[in-house]
């Protein structure tokens, strides 16, 4: 049998293969649902791209590695004390709405949209007092000490979390695509003004400030709105004191799903404030280049994550464990399939496209990107893990392998860069995702063994 022979009966077989999975019900609904979102988020990320790529030019390699770092801030503060409260919302929504019980549904929307106010407003606080104590760790001017106290009043307004839930329990991901075009847009004739009146980075920063706020209440009125449609009125009325009671073990998810995003936030965003302490502003710039255009393939996973989570929680709360494992599995290969060719389109187009889009002087991103972008592929693959262990009840698990998997990423972080400088930040970001994602499909199939045992000895 001769190498053709096999290549056609391999691409038969996975043409085969895709077609039986498109016909299963459930599959082709999440990725109708995903393709919605990623119409929407492709044309906000082309936008977006387009935005960063002309702010990189306006600003230059300092000023922008300067800009990096003061929106980094700000995110991670942000991150820490959000609640992620859509978390919450889905998994105790579903469960109530499939028992048709709508008084505890708003009293559930409630309790998350309390969450949301009161960490918005400690979270902004706290962005303020600190900045001057980043500011001095990172050797910043007292200028862009004010400038990181400014811009953390997004936070103030991010109370989106509980209308984020909203729209995905309810499968209206099409409004997902609309948020991210109208604040795509707006960005992008700001800072084309912003380009041709040669303004300075103050007026980036606000630029960036305003649309922030902008995109999170034009999500609040979205998800708020759905939600009267659906006839879940006078929400601020339902009753939230046994609420602990009513669903046990909801403030240890809460608290849990939180550590769980502060720790993951840890490999997302704390890296580039600890490259910009390492290598410094410029450094911390490239490496936000090479961050930004390896979200690519994540243009792929982000909406199949949103669309996937409600659709494991119903499966699990019906107990229909199979169709759990296909859905899991299919989903993951399948998008990192598709992160996979594009991970090969960088290898060999990066440095073309950094040097066209940012320019020649963020050309020195290239190695690093393709570094970084190699993680993000494995993240993709197993980025069904995560929903599936939330769905699950299990978010301490998740808890524990994210400490695990930062415990060991930093110092190796650390230890790289030192050695062989800013690729060595990607170089330990796939060591990162390597353990992240083994930990993971380990303890999932333990509690999927022990989920299949309890039902065969039910039905026995």
């Amino acid at each position: 049998m001769d190498l053709n022979h096999l290549l056609s009966l391999a691409r038969h077989f996975s043409l085969n293969t895709l077609y039986r999975w498109f016909k299963d019900e459930g599959f082709r609904l999440l990725f109708k649902n995903a393709g919605t979102l990623l119409s929407g988020n492709m044309i906000a990320w082309i936008l977006g791209l387009i935005t960063f790529a002309i702010t990189a030019r306006i600003l230059g390699p300092t000023q922008f590695g300067i800009f990096v770092l003061i929106t980094t801030y700000v995110t991670i503060v942000d991150k820490i004390l959000n609640f992620q409260s859509w978390q919450a919302l889905i998994k105790y929504g579903a469960e109530v709405l499939e028992k048709k019980n709508n008084d505890s549904f708003k009293s559930i929307v409630k309790f998350c949209t309390l969450l949301d106010v009161a960490t918005a407003v400690l979270g902004t606080i706290v962005s303020i007092m600190a900045a001057s104590w980043v500011g001095q760790w990172l050797s910043w001017e007292s200028e862009t000490v004010l400038m990181a106290a400014i811009y953390s009043f997004v936070i103030l307004f991010n109370i989106s979390g509980t209308p984020t839930g909203i729209l995905r329990l309810f499968n209206r991901f099409r409004l997902f695509a609309v948020q991210n075009i109208v604040t795509a847009t707006i960005k992008f004739v700001g800072i084309l003004i912003i380009y041709f009146t040669g303004a300075s980075l103050w007026f980036v920063l606000i630029l960036w400030m305003i649309t922030t706020i902008l995109g999170q209440l034009l999500l609040f009125g979205l998800g708020w709105r759905e939600l009267h449609k659906r006839g879940f009125e006078r929400t601020s009325m339902a009753p939230i004191r046994d609420i602990s009671t009513q669903h046990p073990g909801i403030w240890e998810f809460v608290l849990t799903t939180n550590l769980n995003s502060s720790i993951r936030l840890g490999s997302r965003e704390l890296d580039t404030m600890l490259v910009g302490g390492f290598v410094g502003v410029e450094g911390a710039g490239l490496y936000k280049i090479a961050k930004q255009i390896a979200a690519i393939p994540a243009m792929l996973s982000d909406p199949l994550y949103q669309a996937i989570y409600p659709d494991l929680s119903r499966l699990w709360a019906r107990g229909e464990i199979k169709t759990f494992k296909q859905l899991l599995l299919r989903s993951g290969l399948v998008a990192g399939g598709g992160a996979t060719v594009i991970w090969l389109g960088v290898v060999l187009l990066g440095s073309f496209f950094i040097q066209i889009v940012f320019g020649a002087e963020f050309v020195p991103a290239q190695p690093v990107l393709v570094w970084y972008m190699l993680a993000m592929v494995i993240a993709i693959y197993g980025f069904p893990l995560q929903p599936a262990m939330l769905s699950m009840g299990q978010p301490k698990t998740t808890f524990w392998v994210h400490l695990l998997s930062t415990i060991a990423y930093f110092p190796l972080l650390v230890i790289f860069i030192e050695w062989i400088g800013l690729v060595g930040a990607g170089i330990a970001y796939v060591c990162y995702y390597l353990l992240w994602t083994g930990l993971m499909v380990g303890f999932e199939c333990k509690y999927l063994r022990e989920k299949t045992i309890v039902a065969q000895n039910m039905v026995i």
